[in-house]
Protein backbone atom coordinates (compact mmCIF):
# COMPACT_ATOMS: atom_id res chain seq x y z
CA UNK A 1 0.00 0.00 0.00
CA UNK A 2 1.12 3.54 -0.80
CA UNK A 3 0.87 7.13 1.07
CA UNK A 4 2.10 10.48 0.15
CA UNK A 5 4.22 11.89 2.02
CA UNK A 6 5.91 15.27 3.03
CA UNK A 7 8.99 15.19 4.51
CA UNK A 8 9.94 18.90 4.50
CA UNK A 9 7.97 22.11 2.85
CA UNK A 10 8.16 21.35 -1.06
CA UNK A 11 9.13 17.94 -0.86
CA UNK A 12 6.51 15.67 -1.78
CA UNK A 13 6.67 12.16 -2.61
CA UNK A 14 4.51 8.71 -3.12
CA UNK A 15 5.81 5.88 -0.92
CA UNK A 16 5.46 2.86 0.27
CA UNK A 17 3.25 2.73 3.46
CA UNK A 18 4.46 1.52 7.03
CA UNK A 19 2.21 -1.21 8.27
CA UNK A 20 -0.93 -0.22 10.06
CA UNK A 21 -1.27 -0.46 13.75
CA UNK A 22 -3.90 -3.25 14.54
CA UNK A 23 -7.33 -1.40 15.13
CA UNK A 24 -8.71 -0.48 18.50
CA UNK A 25 -11.85 -0.82 19.81
CA UNK A 26 -12.92 2.46 18.89
CA UNK A 27 -11.05 2.66 15.57
CA UNK A 28 -11.84 2.09 12.53
CA UNK A 29 -9.81 1.33 9.17
CA UNK A 30 -10.59 3.24 6.34
CA UNK A 31 -9.88 2.16 2.71
CA UNK A 32 -9.79 5.68 0.68
CA UNK A 33 -11.48 6.25 -2.80
CA UNK A 34 -11.02 9.84 -3.22
CA UNK A 35 -9.17 12.41 -1.46
CA UNK A 36 -9.68 16.19 -2.41
CA UNK A 37 -6.52 19.02 -2.53
CA UNK A 38 -7.33 21.39 -0.61
CA UNK A 39 -5.96 25.26 -0.23
CA UNK A 40 -4.39 24.17 2.99
CA UNK A 41 -2.72 21.19 1.41
CA UNK A 42 -1.10 23.33 -0.53
CA UNK A 43 -0.29 26.02 2.40
CA UNK A 44 1.07 22.70 4.03
CA UNK A 45 3.00 21.43 0.85
CA UNK A 46 4.92 25.11 0.43
CA UNK A 47 5.19 25.79 4.26
CA UNK A 48 2.80 28.55 4.80
CA UNK A 49 0.91 27.06 7.70
CA UNK A 50 2.46 28.42 10.73
CA UNK A 51 1.20 25.15 12.89
CA UNK A 52 1.84 22.70 10.55
CA UNK A 53 4.36 19.78 11.42
CA UNK A 54 6.59 17.96 9.35
CA UNK A 55 7.27 14.92 8.22
CA UNK A 56 3.66 14.79 7.70
CA UNK A 57 0.77 12.46 5.53
CA UNK A 58 -1.74 15.06 3.87
CA UNK A 59 -5.01 14.72 2.95
CA UNK A 60 -8.26 15.44 5.01
CA UNK A 61 -10.91 15.93 1.88
CA UNK A 62 -11.92 12.12 1.99
CA UNK A 63 -14.61 9.48 1.10
CA UNK A 64 -13.76 5.83 1.85
CA UNK A 65 -14.81 2.40 2.93
CA UNK A 66 -14.50 0.84 6.19
CA UNK A 67 -12.54 -2.32 5.74
CA UNK A 68 -12.43 -2.89 9.91
CA UNK A 69 -14.25 -2.07 12.86
CA UNK A 70 -12.91 -2.16 16.35
CA UNK A 71 -15.25 -4.17 18.75
CA UNK A 72 -16.68 -0.68 20.11
CA UNK A 73 -17.57 0.58 16.78
CA UNK A 74 -21.21 0.59 15.63
CA UNK A 75 -20.44 1.47 12.01
CA UNK A 76 -20.17 -2.01 9.74
CA UNK A 77 -17.34 -3.15 7.69
CA UNK A 78 -18.56 -1.86 3.80
CA UNK A 79 -19.82 1.74 4.80
CA UNK A 80 -19.25 4.14 3.05
CA UNK A 81 -17.69 7.11 4.83
CA UNK A 82 -16.15 10.85 5.60
CA UNK A 83 -14.33 11.99 8.26
CA UNK A 84 -13.92 15.80 9.93
CA UNK A 85 -10.24 16.07 9.62
CA UNK A 86 -10.20 18.35 12.78
CA UNK A 87 -9.96 16.64 16.57
CA UNK A 88 -11.29 18.03 19.39
CA UNK A 89 -11.17 17.50 23.70
CA UNK A 90 -14.74 17.06 24.22
CA UNK A 91 -13.76 18.67 27.70
CA UNK A 92 -13.19 21.99 27.50
CA UNK A 93 -15.34 24.92 27.97
CA UNK A 94 -15.60 25.37 23.91
CA UNK A 95 -16.86 21.48 23.76
CA UNK A 96 -19.22 21.93 26.40
CA UNK A 97 -20.35 24.66 24.80
CA UNK A 98 -20.79 23.13 21.54
CA UNK A 99 -17.81 24.86 19.81
CA UNK A 100 -15.83 22.04 19.25
CA UNK A 101 -14.38 24.40 16.14
CA UNK A 102 -12.22 26.16 18.66
CA UNK A 103 -11.04 23.46 20.97
CA UNK A 104 -7.65 24.66 21.91
CA UNK A 105 -6.41 21.33 22.04
CA UNK A 106 -7.98 20.88 18.18
CA UNK A 107 -5.24 19.03 15.46
CA UNK A 108 -6.14 18.92 11.98
CA UNK A 109 -5.18 15.49 10.04
CA UNK A 110 -2.89 16.31 7.38
CA UNK A 111 -1.03 19.47 8.45
CA UNK A 112 -0.27 18.88 12.37
CA UNK A 113 -1.34 14.81 12.42
CA UNK A 114 -0.91 12.17 9.93
CA UNK A 115 -3.56 12.79 7.38
CA UNK A 116 -5.54 10.68 4.66
CA UNK A 117 -3.67 10.55 1.17
CA UNK A 118 -2.89 7.10 1.14
CA UNK A 119 -4.62 3.56 -0.03
CA UNK A 120 -5.60 3.08 4.04
CA UNK A 121 -5.54 4.45 7.15
CA UNK A 122 -6.60 4.27 10.66
CA UNK A 123 -9.02 6.60 12.69
CA UNK A 124 -10.63 7.62 15.92
CA UNK A 125 -14.60 6.36 15.28
CA UNK A 126 -16.17 9.36 16.48
CA UNK A 127 -14.32 11.73 14.10
CA UNK A 128 -16.21 9.62 11.08
CA UNK A 129 -19.79 9.75 9.72
CA UNK A 130 -21.59 7.43 7.08
CA UNK A 131 -23.08 8.28 4.02
CA UNK A 132 -26.25 7.40 2.44
CA UNK A 133 -26.54 5.28 -0.47
CA UNK A 134 -27.96 7.94 -2.67
CA UNK A 135 -24.92 10.43 -2.23
CA UNK A 136 -22.22 9.57 -4.84
CA UNK A 137 -18.58 9.48 -4.16
CA UNK A 138 -17.93 12.33 -6.14
CA UNK A 139 -20.23 14.39 -3.82
CA UNK A 140 -19.16 12.84 -0.83
CA UNK A 141 -15.96 14.24 -1.10
CA UNK A 142 -17.56 17.50 -1.00
CA UNK A 143 -19.03 17.00 1.84
CA UNK A 144 -16.61 18.44 4.27
CA UNK A 145 -15.86 21.42 1.98
CA UNK A 146 -19.05 21.87 2.04
CA UNK A 147 -19.82 22.05 5.97
CA UNK A 148 -17.11 24.69 6.08
CA UNK A 149 -19.82 26.88 4.08
CA UNK A 150 -23.23 25.41 5.78
CA UNK A 151 -21.06 26.68 9.17
CA UNK A 152 -20.92 29.86 8.04
CA UNK A 153 -23.80 31.19 5.72
CA UNK A 154 -26.10 30.63 9.04
CA UNK A 155 -24.97 33.35 10.62
CA UNK A 156 -26.39 34.86 7.82
CA UNK A 157 -29.47 33.21 7.57
CA UNK A 158 -29.79 34.12 4.14
CA UNK A 159 -33.62 34.49 2.55
CA UNK A 160 -34.98 34.18 -0.58
CA UNK A 161 -34.23 37.74 -2.39
CA UNK A 162 -31.23 38.77 -0.44
CA UNK A 163 -28.09 40.34 -2.33
CA UNK A 164 -25.25 38.15 -1.61
CA UNK A 165 -21.47 39.18 -3.07
CA UNK A 166 -19.20 36.43 -2.94
CA UNK A 167 -15.59 37.64 -2.81
CA UNK A 168 -13.15 35.25 -4.16
CA UNK A 169 -13.85 32.10 -6.25
CA UNK A 170 -11.57 29.05 -4.83
CA UNK A 171 -13.76 26.42 -4.09
CA UNK A 172 -15.01 27.59 -0.72
CA UNK A 173 -16.20 30.85 -2.87
CA UNK A 174 -17.81 28.94 -5.87
CA UNK A 175 -19.85 26.18 -3.12
CA UNK A 176 -20.61 29.43 -1.32
CA UNK A 177 -22.16 30.83 -4.48
CA UNK A 178 -24.13 27.27 -5.24
CA UNK A 179 -25.30 27.26 -1.88
CA UNK A 180 -26.37 30.76 -1.27
CA UNK A 181 -28.34 30.33 -4.71
CA UNK A 182 -30.00 26.88 -3.90
CA UNK A 183 -30.95 28.54 -0.82
CA UNK A 184 -33.09 31.19 -3.08
CA UNK A 185 -30.34 34.40 -3.10
CA UNK A 186 -30.13 37.07 -5.88
CA UNK A 187 -25.71 35.67 -5.79
CA UNK A 188 -23.03 37.78 -7.23
CA UNK A 189 -19.55 36.31 -7.20
CA UNK A 190 -16.16 38.31 -8.02
CA UNK A 191 -12.57 37.39 -8.99
CA UNK A 192 -9.69 38.87 -10.79
CA UNK A 193 -9.06 35.64 -12.55
CA UNK A 194 -11.66 35.09 -15.48
CA UNK A 195 -11.05 31.37 -15.36
CA UNK A 196 -12.49 30.87 -12.09
CA UNK A 197 -15.49 33.32 -13.11
CA UNK A 198 -15.74 30.64 -16.07
CA UNK A 199 -16.23 27.64 -13.38
CA UNK A 200 -19.82 29.48 -12.65
CA UNK A 201 -20.81 29.09 -16.26
CA UNK A 202 -23.57 26.12 -15.12
CA UNK A 203 -25.22 28.81 -13.35
CA UNK A 204 -26.24 31.45 -15.81
CA UNK A 205 -28.60 33.15 -13.53
CA UNK A 206 -25.53 34.38 -11.67
CA UNK A 207 -23.39 37.43 -12.29
CA UNK A 208 -19.75 36.74 -12.25
CA UNK A 209 -17.29 39.18 -13.12
CA UNK A 210 -14.25 41.34 -11.96
CA UNK A 211 -14.44 43.27 -8.43
CA UNK A 212 -13.86 47.20 -10.41
CA UNK A 213 -17.92 46.16 -12.42
CA UNK A 214 -19.22 46.25 -8.55
CA UNK A 215 -21.70 49.12 -7.14
CA UNK A 216 -21.39 50.70 -4.15
CA UNK A 217 -23.54 49.81 -0.91
CA UNK A 218 -25.69 47.12 -2.78
CA UNK A 219 -25.28 44.01 -1.12
CA UNK A 220 -27.21 42.46 2.00
CA UNK A 221 -24.27 40.30 2.59
CA UNK A 222 -20.76 40.15 1.64
CA UNK A 223 -18.83 36.78 1.66
CA UNK A 224 -14.89 36.88 1.86
CA UNK A 225 -13.33 33.83 0.78
CA UNK A 226 -10.53 34.97 -0.77
CA UNK A 227 -8.25 35.49 2.14
CA UNK A 228 -6.43 38.74 1.29
CA UNK A 229 -6.23 42.05 2.97
CA UNK A 230 -7.25 43.80 0.16
CA UNK A 231 -10.48 41.77 -0.46
CA UNK A 232 -11.42 42.05 3.12
CA UNK A 233 -11.10 45.81 2.59
CA UNK A 234 -12.99 45.92 -0.43
CA UNK A 235 -16.32 44.32 1.46
CA UNK A 236 -16.95 47.21 3.25
CA UNK A 237 -17.57 49.29 -0.04
CA UNK A 238 -19.77 47.03 -1.28
CA UNK A 239 -21.83 45.96 1.85
CA UNK A 240 -25.19 48.16 2.46
CA UNK A 241 -25.95 50.02 5.76
CA UNK A 242 -27.12 47.03 8.14
CA UNK A 243 -25.33 44.22 6.23
CA UNK A 244 -23.10 42.02 7.57
CA UNK A 245 -19.76 40.56 6.06
CA UNK A 246 -18.79 36.82 6.61
CA UNK A 247 -15.01 36.17 6.78
CA UNK A 248 -14.20 32.70 5.22
CA UNK A 249 -10.98 33.30 3.51
CA UNK A 250 -7.56 33.41 6.39
CA UNK A 251 -5.15 36.31 5.96
CA UNK A 252 -3.33 37.88 9.05
CA UNK A 253 -4.38 41.38 9.31
CA UNK A 254 -6.16 43.77 7.46
CA UNK A 255 -7.15 47.91 7.70
CA UNK A 256 -11.19 47.66 8.59
CA UNK A 257 -13.42 51.25 8.29
CA UNK A 258 -14.23 51.40 11.29
CA UNK A 259 -15.94 54.69 11.29
CA UNK A 260 -18.30 53.48 8.25
CA UNK A 261 -19.02 49.81 10.57
CA UNK A 262 -20.11 51.86 13.86
CA UNK A 263 -22.10 54.91 11.54
CA UNK A 264 -23.73 51.44 9.47
CA UNK A 265 -24.32 48.98 11.85
CA UNK A 266 -22.28 46.74 9.78
CA UNK A 267 -21.74 43.29 11.20
CA UNK A 268 -18.53 41.22 11.34
CA UNK A 269 -18.72 37.42 11.50
CA UNK A 270 -15.83 34.99 11.79
CA UNK A 271 -16.11 31.44 10.87
CA UNK A 272 -13.66 28.59 10.89
CA UNK A 273 -14.64 24.99 9.76
CA UNK A 274 -17.95 23.21 11.66
CA UNK A 275 -19.65 21.73 14.41
CA UNK A 276 -19.39 18.39 14.02
CA UNK A 277 -21.72 15.83 13.16
CA UNK A 278 -24.21 18.67 12.71
CA UNK A 279 -22.95 20.97 9.93
CA UNK A 280 -22.00 17.15 7.99
CA UNK A 281 -25.30 15.86 8.60
CA UNK A 282 -26.49 19.01 6.97
CA UNK A 283 -23.97 19.08 4.08
CA UNK A 284 -25.19 15.52 4.00
CA UNK A 285 -28.64 16.71 2.82
CA UNK A 286 -27.95 19.43 0.81
CA UNK A 287 -25.92 17.61 -1.30
CA UNK A 288 -28.88 14.12 -1.32
CA UNK A 289 -31.06 16.85 -3.55
CA UNK A 290 -30.66 16.39 -7.01
CA UNK A 291 -31.68 19.96 -7.28
CA UNK A 292 -28.44 21.08 -5.61
CA UNK A 293 -25.23 19.53 -8.05
CA UNK A 294 -21.57 21.17 -6.79
CA UNK A 295 -19.72 17.97 -8.40
CA UNK A 296 -19.69 20.69 -11.43
CA UNK A 297 -16.91 22.62 -9.60
CA UNK A 298 -14.99 18.82 -9.65
CA UNK A 299 -12.23 19.88 -12.74
CA UNK A 300 -10.24 16.60 -12.28
CA UNK A 301 -9.70 13.34 -11.27
CA UNK A 302 -6.61 11.66 -11.66
CA UNK A 303 -4.88 8.32 -10.75
CA UNK A 304 -2.31 8.56 -7.46
CA UNK A 305 0.26 7.67 -9.56
CA UNK A 306 -0.16 11.49 -10.71
CA UNK A 307 0.33 13.05 -7.62
CA UNK A 308 2.51 15.26 -8.81
CA UNK A 309 0.28 16.58 -12.05
CA UNK A 310 -2.68 16.37 -9.23
CA UNK A 311 -0.46 19.06 -7.16
CA UNK A 312 0.70 20.86 -10.14
CA UNK A 313 -2.93 21.72 -11.54
CA UNK A 314 -4.27 22.69 -8.14
CA UNK A 315 -1.42 24.75 -7.18
CA UNK A 316 -2.05 26.77 -11.16
CA UNK A 317 -4.98 28.39 -9.85
CA UNK A 318 -7.16 27.30 -13.19
CA UNK A 319 -9.22 25.01 -11.58
CA UNK A 320 -11.84 24.41 -9.05
CA UNK A 321 -11.27 21.08 -7.23
CA UNK A 322 -8.67 18.35 -8.15
CA UNK A 323 -9.21 14.84 -6.81
CA UNK A 324 -7.03 11.99 -6.65
CA UNK A 325 -8.41 8.22 -7.27
CA UNK A 326 -6.98 5.88 -4.40
CA UNK A 327 -9.07 3.10 -6.41
CA UNK A 328 -7.14 2.81 -9.33
CA UNK A 329 -6.13 -0.40 -9.52
CA UNK A 330 -3.15 -0.01 -11.34
CA UNK A 331 -2.13 1.76 -8.48
CA UNK A 332 -2.42 -0.86 -5.29
CA UNK A 333 0.17 -2.93 -4.42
Amino acid sequence: MSELYIAEPNSLELRESAPLHAVEANELKIRVIYGGICGSDLSVYRGKIQHATYPVRPGHELVGIVEQAGSHVSISEGTRVVVTPNTFCGQCEYCLNEQENICPHKKSIGINASGGFAHEFIIDSRYVIPIPDDVSNERAVLIEPLAVIVHGLKKLNIKKGDRVLVVGCGTEGLLTVALADYLGADVTAVDINHEKLDMLKPFPHIRATHPDAIEEDAFDYVVEAAGTPQSVQSCFRWLKPGGSVLLIGITNESELPIGQIVRKEQTIYGSIIYRFPKDFAESIEYLSDERFDPTVFISKILPLADFEKAYELALSGSFAKILIDFQNKEEQS
